[in-house]
């Protein structure tokens, strides 16, 4: 099975997001680190800082993947003719 999996085209648009959300994770905080201790380095403890603006944008990078994800198209997924639940629920009685 395997990453083969991700290279299938009904999968394509999945694997770019994951991609692009593990390289973000990989790069973003190493940058933010760096570029906070330079903007911070009139501070106490400008490591301090650095660190939790690293946390602060991996904490974005993973919203933004979830949030992604929970916004999906189900495409195989066809309950019209299934119970219904909640809202779309009528009584009959």
């Amino acid at each position: 099975m395997g990453f083969g999996v991700l290279m299938h085209p009904q999968n394509r648009e999945t694997g770019q997001k994951l991609g692009i959300a593990t390289g973000l994770m990989f790069t973003a905080p190493i940058l933010s680190f760096y570029t906070g201790m330079w903007y911070f380095s009139e501070k106490r403890y400008p490591e301090n800082w650095a660190g939790g603006l690293a946390v602060l944008v991996i904490n974005v990078i993973v919203a933004g993947y979830c949030y992604s994800a929970f916004m999906e198209e189900d495409d195989d997924r066809d309950d019209s003719d299934g119970p219904q639940q909640g809202k779309l629920k009528q009584r009959i009685d």
